[in-house]
């Protein structure tokens, strides 16, 4: 009986272990559950009678910050999740709640709006179809550290010019690129994964979190 019990508990270990592997983001029930604090409905109402001031404090006073990456003053950003919108029910809302100077077609389940002082992007996970992640980066951020191809289809190397405040933007960054020292996204580059909130990967080298894996 005493071997029968032990068994049955390893067994359970172990199923338990294989479905924290099988998650791909480091997500489980406890930890999703954390995601959208705020109903859906509270959200539309929330956007639609606020004033916010940016599409910061937006995001922050209605979604959950997942993590935050920092490298330098003004230069951050961050990244919040949902589950409970689609990316364009996401953009509509936002677009209506702010004033975006540029707005991107959605391409590859990817979208990106540019404000006055911070830089967009909507996408959803690759893995994880039910997942809308909001990245939204300080202008200092992207000129500092985001690769030119980041926005390949998305806006013309000009109006990044622009936007930056940098003449020929894509190509200094370009050159910056072939040192290794570019930002492709969140899901795309791990160099710049801090941890320093949370985390929707599990690894080791992020440290603890929101969402880090067990």
């Amino acid at each position: 009986m005493k071997r029968f019990l032990f068994l049955f508990f390893l067994s359970l270990l172990f199923l338990s272990g294989c479905n924290s592997i099988a998650d791909p983001l480091g997500f489980t029930e406890s930890s999703d559950a954390v995601l959208d604090t705020v109903t859906k409905e509270e959200v539309q109402a929330n956007i639609k009678n606020e004033n916010y001031t940016s599409i910061e404090d937006m995001l922050d006073g209605n979604f959950t910050l997942v993590d935050v990456i920092s490298e330098g003053t003004n230069q951050t950003t961050n990244i919040f999740a949902t589950r409970q919108f689609t990316l364009n029910e996401l953009s509509s809302l936002i677009q209506k709640g702010t004033n975006p100077d540029e707005v991107s077609e959605v391409q590859d389940n990817k979208q990106i709006l540019i404000y006055n002082d911070e830089i967009l992007t909507l996408q959803v996970d690759e893995k994880d179809p039910d997942l809308v992640l909001a990245e939204v980066a300080t202008k200092e951020f992207v000129r500092e550290h985001y690769s030119p191809n980041y926005f390949n289809g998305f806006f013309a190397l000009w109006v990044l010019d622009e936007v930056l405040d940098v003449d020929d933007w894509g190509k200094k960054r370009a050159n910056a690129c072939k040192q290794g020292n570019c930002y492709g996204g969140y899901f795309n580059t791990k160099k710049y994964r801090s941890g320093d909130v949370g985390s929707l990967r599990s690894s080791s080298s992020r440290g603890g979190g929101l969402f880090s894996g067990k």
